[in-house]
């Protein structure tokens, strides 16, 4: 628990200091990894999604537009507020929330047609990384989609190599990878419960 607490206190000095500490919202590498993973979606919308580690809102704002319903959640306080005054400019609408959570201790209920792990769970536990993955197995609707997308050169505070979150987060038995790209800089990987094809008839998940 100590390390959890250290490393929020650590982001919100980050964000405290710079509301857009990684330049999401400004630098090119960011807005195009962020129209990658978008175009990686299969589907044309979703019925409800959950953004996990959602920082500064960048990609909620995206995400608003092919959701019927989104949850977002971050657990630094700092980042939650930044992004709530982000979509409240940018995309406002009742059907985003955001939240601050802990993940994965305080996972919401129900099930989800898109779930989104994006450029944080290198920072976490082998075990928190192993109940992740399994949360999201276990909140995942059948016809949904589960993404994730993550640096891959190494830094100072990283637990786990990004090949590695990937293998733990998509690897079960019977998931289909509908999408594998690999860069130098990062991977983004889409798995899916079910066979998805854009090109044969999938254009939105029916709504759960």
């Amino acid at each position: 628990m100590q390390a959890v607490n250290d490393r929020l206190h650590h982001f919100e000095q980050l964000y405290q200091q710079d509301e857009d500490p990684w330049k999401v919202h400004t630098r090119w590498y960011e807005q195009r990894k962020q129209a990658l993973l978008l175009a990686a979606l299969p589907h044309r919308r979703y019925a409800r999604a959950f953004e996990t580690g959602c920082g500064t809102g960048a990609l909620t704002a995206a995400l608003a537009e092919r959701c019927d319903e989104l949850m977002a959640s971050d657990a630094c306080e700092s980042a939650v507020r930044i992004a709530q005054a982000h979509l409240a400019r940018h995309a406002p609408a009742r059907h985003v929330r955001v939240v601050r959570q802990t993940l994965p201790m305080q996972w919401p209920a129900g099930h989800f047609d898109l779930i989104v792990v994006s450029e944080w769970a290198y920072y976490i536990s082998l075990a928190d990384l192993q109940a992740l993955a399994q949360a999201c197995r276990g909140s995942l609707a059948p016809q949904g989609c589960l993404v994730a997308c993550h640096w891959r050169p190494d830094f100072a505070d990283r637990r786990h190599a990004t090949h590695d979150i990937h293998a733990r987060l998509g690897g079960h038995p019977g998931w289909t990878r509908l999408v594998h790209h690999e860069e130098d800089d990062f991977l983004l990987d889409v798995w899916s419960p079910a066979g998805v094809s854009v090109a044969r008839g999938a254009e939105s998940v029916p709504a759960t």
